[in-house]
């Protein structure tokens, strides 16, 4: 009875301390926290447990795309992933191994959790929109992937505000604006990691403006004349020109922002008819250091009819 007794005393502390061990080795392991974030780069850290023999560092977009393996030793405490896109969630899957209580095998276990990096330039940044009839401007972005506040800020070309606010889309719309107005758009994004907002740089200057409105578009003597109301603060228009209202269009012409009519003798080698219908737009132009903005085009004319449409 004694014999049994002492059997069952020394494996029920052997099962003790074994539950301790892995007890003690997935403790630790909690431990696993993201610091110093970067727009390009999550770094995480952790408390390393005992007797722990090496780790695996793995990180992706999620925990079915884990596309990038790392080997560490077993006095790492902390790991950095870089070449990341920022703005952005990574889940992060941290493997480790340890041997059993008297060193015969050898298990593993993981800890994971989705990390972040801070936002950075926002790119793209372009007038998508300007309705000339109801003064309002709609400008957009490329989003960044994660949850993102952006900053915008709307300058007239003399430097006064417009518009200022955030938003947590990628584009906003500026209504009263000015048709004769040249405007400036500036956009940053922000996030929120552990407590704290991480702002990144302002993108680069967007030039908004208007698409020029033509005044007067015929056919006289098989020449299609156009003519149309100058933009203040352009550089220059470009003059397109179809057979069909939506689509076909052809660039015929690239003027200057002295010219503010043009007169073109053939379309596509063809010289052109009074019975025909033609249809046009013109896109204002702004050349500021090197990097030409564009109004983009909304409103068509025809030489068949008094009024514009839309595409």
């Amino acid at each position: 009875m004694k014999t049994q007794m002492k059997k069952f005393l020394r494996s029920g502390m052997l099962l003790t301390f074994v539950f301790a061990f892995m007890f003690t080795i997935r403790a630790g392991a909690a431990n696993l926290t993201q610091v110093d974030p970067q727009p390009n780069s999550i770094t995480i850290q952790w408390t390393a447990p005992s007797k722990v023999t090496g780790y695996t560092a793995q990180i992706g977009t999620s925990s079915s795309d884990l596309n990038t393996i790392t080997t560490l030793p077993a006095t790492a405490t902390s790991y950095t992933y870089t070449g990341l896109a920022a703005g952005s969630e990574y889940y992060v899957r941290l493997e480790y191994t340890y041997p059993n209580y008297d060193g015969t095998k050898t298990y593993s276990n993981d800890y994971y959790g989705y990390f972040q990096t801070t936002p950075g330039k926002v790119t793209n940044v372009h007038q998508d929109k300007w309705w000339y009839l109801i003064n309002k401007l709609d400008v957009k972005w490329d989003e960044q992937a994660y949850d993102t506040k952006y900053e915008y800020l709307v300058k007239t070309n003399k430097g006064k505000k417009k518009a200022a606010g955030t938003t947590t889309s990628g584009s906003l719309s500026v209504s009263k604006i000015s048709n004769s107005m040249v405007y400036t758009v500036q956009v940053r994004a922000s996030s929120e990691i552990d407590g704290k907002t991480y702002t990144g740089p302002w993108s680069d200057v967007c030039y908004c403006f208007t698409q020029p409105r033509v005044n007067s578009v015929k056919v006289k003597g098989n020449r299609l004349t156009i003519k149309w109301g100058k933009v203040n603060g352009a550089t220059g228009y470009d003059v397109y020109v179809s057979t069909k209202p939506t689509k076909g269009y052809k660039k015929v012409k690239s003027v200057t922002s002295k010219t503010s009519s043009v007169t073109i003798t053939k379309l596509k080698g063809k010289k052109f008819s009074s019975k025909k219908a033609y249809y046009v737009y013109i896109v204002t132009k702004k050349k500021v250091q090197g990097k030409t903005n564009t109004s983009g085009r909304l409103y068509y004319w025809s030489t068949k009819s008094s009024t514009f449409g839309y595409f």
